[in-house]
């Protein structure tokens, strides 16, 4: 009665108003169980998109890419177990494929499958023997569902197809800040005497389109893509130094990050990039945070934004940056990072409130055990 009172009295807008002021998420969970015209409001994917802008997704735990089998690290919550229980992380409702599945990429809680090559690494002509492109899906492991992407039309493909491709490095990005679509990011890995050429699908347009850059001595070796702002960026060869594409214009530049040891990221402003180092200032371990503009001059300075102390007794790495958090590994005094059995701690960094937060644990393998890591984020 008192629901249906309040959405007679205020105007609906009004009403999401007050609800979007809810400090205490609990509470919104409470007003979404009160009625239906509530809960209406409250799951909308407009009212959604305003409370992730001003609350980070709750945390679920860790997922863990290792070759072709992605893990999940639950965080200790009631939730998080819960998830590890109904989610299906070996992917076994996709459709069989005479090829096999093959995982690919893990961002944002979906993973992203290719069709396995035969036996031989390298991918033949159209007159070889077995297809050119992988067949690809997108899938949500936690809802067991998936969609099969689009092939790449051949008048995009021609100039690839009559090279030997060794492999593809594939890139799942979000498309939009709700959510519910992503792009797919395809780079055919050619010899380095041939120019870059990368395809990118989105999902709300569905069409695929394609960049092109003339080789160069920083294009021999590109590697680690990720995406910030609307834009992908890989590694390469020469230290510090990006390849990055803008999705929406298509058009390859380069950026100058001085090292590549750390960790790259989207700054809080839109348009800016950030990275992530990890620096002990007498004996206190801290992270700094630099930031510049994506599309800014080549000679424009990184600016600093802060730097935050960690916890004194643990040796610190950065691992990566997702979902508004900074991913931190830390190990107790003065175990070393390539000793096999040592316990690793996982902590996540809120960069809006600061609050360094312990998500979970596990065992490391040694010197040789590389692991890619994505934050698992409650979704919609």
């Amino acid at each position: 009665m008192a629901c249906s009172l309040l959405l007679a009295i205020l105007p609906e807008e009004l009403v999401v108003e007050i609800l979007i002021r809810l400090t205490d998420l609990a509470d919104l969970a409470r007003a979404a169980s009160a009625c239906k015209p509530l809960r209406r409001l409250i799951t909308s994917r407009a009212f959604l998109a305003r409370l992730h802008a001003l609350h980070a997704k709750p945390l679920l735990g860790l997922l863990l890419l290792e070759r072709d089998r992605c893990g999940f690290l639950p965080a200790a919550t009631a939730v998080a177990a819960a998830v590890a229980r109904a989610s299906d992380f070996a992917f076994s409702f996709l459709p069989d494929h005479a090829a096999g599945w093959r995982l690919r990429d893990v961002r944002h809680g979906l993973a992203l499958l290719s069709s396995s090559s035969s036996s031989s690494s390298s991918y033949l002509s159209p007159l070889g023997d077995r297809g050119f492109f992988p067949d690809v899906v997108v899938c949500d492991p936690m809802r067991r569902r998936h969609v099969r992407v689009p092939p790449i039309p051949d008048d995009l493909t021609a100039g690839v197809r009559r090279i030997a491709v060794e492999h593809f490095d594939y890139l799942l990005a979000p498309a939009g800040r709700d959510g519910s679509s992503f792009r797919v990011v395809c780079r055919p890995k050619l010899p380095k005497q041939c120019d870059v050429t990368v395809f990118v699908f989105s999902s709300g347009a569905a069409f695929w389109r394609a960049a092109v850059l003339d080789a160069c001595a920083a294009t021999e070796k590109l590697f680690l893509p990720q995406s910030v702002h609307g834009y992908v960026y890989w590694r390469t060869h020469s230290s510090g130094t990006l390849l990055m594409l803008d999705t929406r214009d298509m058009d390859f530049f380069f950026v100058n990050i001085q090292t590549n040891k750390c960790v790259i990221g989207e700054a809080e402003e839109v348009g800016r990039l950030a990275v992530f180092n990890t620096i002990v200032d007498v004996g206190v371990h801290k992270v700094e945070i630099l930031s510049k503009a994506i599309r800014g001059g080549a000679d424009e300075p990184w600016r600093h934004d802060r730097t935050i102390p960690l916890l004194p007794g643990y040796k610190w790495r950065t691992a990566r940056m997702a979902e508004g958090y900074l991913l931190l590994h830390g190990i107790v005094g003065n175990n070393s990072w390539s000793t096999p059995g040592i316990q690793l701690q996982h902590f996540t960094l809120d960069l809006k409130t600061l609050k360094l937060e312990s998500l979970c644990d596990s065992i490391s393998r040694g010197r040789h055990h590389h692991p890619q890591f994505d934050l698992l984020a409650k979704g919609d």
